[in-house]
């Protein structure tokens, strides 16, 4: 009876313990069962995000395609008004040496008849009225060749040659977009420290400067030494450069209008920011919320900023080899947004060098 008893009790915990088990199963298969829509939604996710990029890239190359045919378009319309240039000046040559040709074959057939009427008059019988008739002959047909004036066949070809593509690169410059956007510093933004050149296109950090020398003004930067492009941008693509060459410190880019003049947090995009620096040889982007270092086998000399306000981008360039650098996503910025500059500061003399706008002769 106690072995019986024993052996229920056995037979009761095995089974609540089983149960349990199998509890934890039903719970485990619920799990995985989650797991698995969790799976497949993340694979539709990116089926999604992968259609997205196939088309993002699509328009991409459909917008590189029609830039290029835009210069295709540009260059077969130059070519065409040079060659058809060059064949105006070539039947204008040619018209000029077939009217001295006439005139020459004129004169050759009104010799050859000359010679013609004398042979004639040679031929015919002599006797007394043909002497006088010769002699009156003699006179009529006293006619010489009177050489036309001649064409200069001299062609220059520089005139249609010449340095061809340096000509059509300047009529180039015409049709580029964007432009190359003619920046200057805005004074009154400047950190006091800070020297601007007398055409407001370069700047340089001065130690000794007194910071009361300069108004105050609400727009100035007081904490970090920068200062702000005159021109401001809402809308549209544009394109500037700047000169860097010499420094081992800077900072450039873009920032929005109500950027703060004092200290920031970050000074980073959170903040508004969208820029390049240079510190320790190493070109970062001040990205947040951990700066992003760029592969750059030597600093930039010069920096191309693009701005794109419509697809909401900012792109630098090293514009010495139009290699890109970094790309910022900006997002919906509803204030202008600025050229943004600051020189940094000496470096114990070694970052003596100004920071300064770059126009390409063109």
């Amino acid at each position: 009876m106690y072995n019986s008893h024993t052996k229920d009790t056995n037979n009761n915990c095995n089974k609540s313990l089983l149960n349990d088990r199998k509890d934890k199963l039903i719970k485990e298969i619920k799990r995985i069962k989650h797991e698995i829509e969790e799976c497949h939604e993340a694979e539709r996710d990116t089926y999604v995000e992968a259609l997205d990029v196939e088309s993002q890239f699509d328009s991409m190359e459909r917008e590189i395609r029609a830039e290029f045919q835009n210069l295709h378009r540009f260059l077969d319309e130059e070519e065409e008004r040079d060659v058809e240039r060059l064949r105006k000046e070539k039947n204008r040559h040619m018209k000029l040496l077939q009217e001295r040709e006439k005139k020459i074959s004129i004169q050759a057939r009104d010799l050859e008849r000359a010679i013609d009427t004398l042979n004639c008059k040679l031929r015919e019988e002599d006797s007394p009225k043909l002497l006088k008739e010769i002699k009156d002959l003699l006179k009529r047909c006293e006619v010489n060749f009177i050489r036309p004036a001649p064409v200069d066949i001299e062609i220059c070809s520089g005139q249609f040659v010449g340095p061809i593509q340096y000509r059509i690169w300047k009529h180039m410059k015409a049709s580029l977009y964007p432009d190359i956007s003619m920046l200057t510093f805005d004074p009154e933004t400047a950190h006091p420290l800070l020297h601007l050149s007398a055409d407001n296109m370069a700047v340089s950090f001065e130690e000794e400067e007194e910071p009361g020398e300069k108004p105050n003004s609400p727009k100035r930067f007081h904490y970090y030494y920068s200062v702000l492009g005159q021109q401001s941008f809402t809308y549209g693509r544009h394109y500037w450069e700047v000169e860097v060459r010499g420094k081992t410190a800077w900072r450039v880019g873009v920032v929005r209008e109500d950027v703060p003049r004092g200290a920031m947090d970050t000074s980073t995009e959170a903040d508004g920011l969208w820029t390049l620096t240079l510190r320790n040889r190493r070109v970062m982007a001040c990205t947040f919320p951990e700066a992003t270092t760029l592969r750059c086998a030597t600093p930039p000399a010069r920096l191309g900023v693009f701005l794109d306000c419509d697809r909401e981008e900012v792109c630098f360039y090293d514009a010495t080899t139009m290699v890109a650098l970094f790309c910022y996503s900006m997002g919906t910025v509803p204030v202008p947004v600025f050229p943004f500059f600051n020189p940094c500061d000496l470096d114990d003399g070694k970052n003596c060098a100004p920071i300064s706008i770059f126009r390409p002769a063109l």
